[in-house]
């Protein structure tokens, strides 16, 4: 199902998934038996615990559109903000973010949930003691207290983990194996988050309904974090993977001949597997052309009475379109190049501007898979 995107001023879309209403709900129904204990009517407790789940879900909105506003501020492009069963997340690009500003915009949103709690306990020292307003009032500001802690631990994909990974990253000069350290603490936090309502369980010598319930949601919680936390891993392998890619070694050495080649200019059929058909001076000045790869099994039954006659292309696949890159692209840098101008193979040129190659787009793919 499509989330429904809305407009608000300049700040980013916002996207509100169905799931929102789920978790509006749910907060309701864990506040429910604390609030009903005060004594009011059935009726107003459930308005209450219902107001309650909807700020929070206000306070997620805040949290994120801090992210996006810090984000924005250090250069980043901010796609959308969404809201989601999980709470929410801030989707946003930056080409280079200093890790300064990564940890920044990693805290931003727990500051702007604890400035709500510091704001709604301060209203709730100027509402009536015991009023549903003052209630209102404190547990939101509580709310508030625990989503900003909760997101400040140490583990990824928590706001807390991405700063401690910004950091690591920056000290040990290998972002690679900052992620990893902070994604595995994530993963530590997972299991703790269902072993506490666990032990509580287990401490009292058995479970009611609400302590399944929490048990359930803690469940659900940490399954979310588990997959965040290996999401990470698995972008730091294959970030770890890109470091290592170099057009130069890359590139498959090809004997290149122009278009209106035949075959008997070529030599022997069994040596054809290395002869690329290519118009090298189109390529050189930019242009992308078309690469035609010799099966030696299709030239093997040419007779060589026709062999001075046939077009080398008519013994040929097609390997698709071929743009040229230079030889020194490495790492982040050929990524980038490739993602730029997307072909199935493209042709390596040395700084002299002669072919050292043919770098197949498959092969690049198959390399950062881990094949």
């Amino acid at each position: 199902m499509t989330s429904p995107t809305l407009r608000v001023g300049s700040l980013p879309p916002l996207q509100i998934s169905p799931g929102t209403l789920v978790t509006v709900l749910l907060l309701a129904v864990l506040m429910y038996p604390a609030l009903a204990r005060g004594g009011a009517e059935p009726t107003a407790v459930v308005v209450l615990a219902i107001g309650i789940g909807l700020f929070m879900i206000v306070s997620v909105l805040v949290h994120e559109t801090a992210h996006a506003l810090v984000a924005r501020a250090f250069g980043a492009t901010v796609d959308h903000i969404a809201l989601t069963l999980w709470g929410g997340h801030t989707q946003y690009t930056a080409r280079r973010m200093s890790a300064v500003g990564s940890v920044l915009v990693s805290l931003a949103g727990p500051a702007a949930n604890g400035l709500l709690a510091a704001l709604a306990t301060a209203a709730a020292q100027l509402s009536s003691e015991g009023s549903s307003v003052a209630v209102f009032l404190s547990v939101s500001s509580w709310l508030n207290i625990a989503l900003a802690v909760f997101n400040l631990l140490p583990g990824l994909p928590m706001d807390g983990g991405r700063a401690l990974e910004s950091l690591l990253g920056a000290w040990l000069r290998d972002p690679e194996l900052g992620t990893r350290i902070t994604a595995w603490i994530g993963r530590g936090i997972a299991v703790a988050v269902v072993l506490y309502p666990l032990w509580l369980i287990l401490r009292a010598g058995g479970a009611g309904g609400f302590s399944l319930l929490t048990l359930v949601w803690a469940m659900l919680i940490a399954g979310m974090l588990w997959q965040g936390a290996s999401r990470a891993l698995a972008g730091a392998a294959v970030q770890g993977r890109i470091r290592t890619l170099d057009a130069a070694a890359l590139a498959a050495p090809l004997r290149i001949v122009p278009p209106g080649t035949v075959l008997a200019e070529l030599g022997p059929a069994a040596e054809l597997g290395d002869v690329l058909i290519l118009d090298q001076q189109a390529a050189r000045q930019g242009t992308v052309g078309r690469a035609y790869r010799i099966d030696p099994a299709a030239a093997a039954s040419v007779p060589p009475q026709h062999r001075p006659s046939t077009p080398a292309q008519a013994v040929a696949g097609s390997l698709g379109d071929v743009v040229p890159i230079p030889a020194t692209l490495q790492g982040d840098a050929l990524i980038e190049t490739m993602l730029a101008r997307p072909a199935p193979a493209y042709l390596v040129l040395d700084e002299d501007g002669s072919a050292r190659g043919v770098l197949l787009s498959a092969d690049v793919n198959a390399l950062l898979r881990g094949r």
